[in-house]
């Protein structure tokens, strides 16, 4: 049986450009994002300040081809108050979406779509889709707050396409 050379050679992978920031400039946002995994729960980490978004490292980024890059952050906190996401329920269509890598590269979108979702209803396989069509997707909590279990009934979910 033939050797084979298992090295990349040829072939490296491409790096991966990790969003460092978003930018919503009309509504006043401009958080800090860290690269994430999930939680023991499954869920996306996020980080306990609403002042840092999580992308989901795992997922496409801002700069591919193709799928929605995920990013999401809490939409407020007990130890750090409102979070600047609890915003994006008011982004109207066509308010533009800015990504910044962290070599300082950007990516610019237009909000399609703002929707209030409740999360059981969440299609989450269509939210972290990696075929389809380019798109980012920013996600908070909002809604009714149930204070037995302390967390929030639904969720905003932000589309933004890509601008040429």
């Amino acid at each position: 049986m033939p050797r084979t050379d298992a090295a990349l050679g040829a072939h490296p992978a491409e790096p991966v450009v990790q969003p460092a920031r978003v930018q919503v400039p009309s509504l006043g946002i401009d958080v800090a994002v860290s690269p994430e995994g999930v939680d023991a729960k499954g869920a996306l980490a996020l980080s306990d300040d609403p002042a840092i978004a999580s992308w989901y490292r795992y997922g496409p980024t801002p700069w591919s081809a193709s799928g929605t890059s995920v990013i999401a952050a809490h939409v407020d906190s007990f130890d750090y108050g409102v979070g600047q996401f609890a915003l994006l329920k008011d982004a109207p269509s066509g308010t533009e979406v800015v990504t910044t890598s962290v070599d300082g590269q950007t990516a610019r979108f237009s909000v399609e779509s703002v929707s209030m979702v409740d999360k059981t209803g969440v299609d989450w396989a269509a939210v972290f889709d990696r075929a389809g069509a380019h798109r980012l997707a920013l996600i908070t909590c909002g809604g009714e707050f149930n204070y037995s279990t302390g967390h929030y009934l639904s969720n905003v979910i932000v589309y933004a396409v890509p601008i040429a």
